[in-house]
């Protein structure tokens, strides 16, 4: 079992890297302000299809092993 302090930093540490942006984030910022929502949505749509092959593809090695 954890001690109340280590809960607490491992809570205090989970909220804040939960609320820093990523790169993933600045990156449709940026589409969206230079080339309109459009792009945005697309550069979102294009992360999320990364994002689901990797997941794939941790997912079968998992099942392989």
């Amino acid at each position: 079992m954890l001690s109340f302090e280590t809960t607490c930093a491992f809570f205090v540490a989970s909220l804040l890297m939960a609320m820093t942006p990523g790169p993933d984030v600045i990156i449709v910022l940026t589409q969206s302000s230079l080339y309109g929502m459009r792009a945005g949505v697309l550069t979102t749509l294009g992360l999320m299809t990364g994002l689901l092959g990797h997941t794939l593809a941790l997912s079968l090695i998992h099942i392989s092993e």
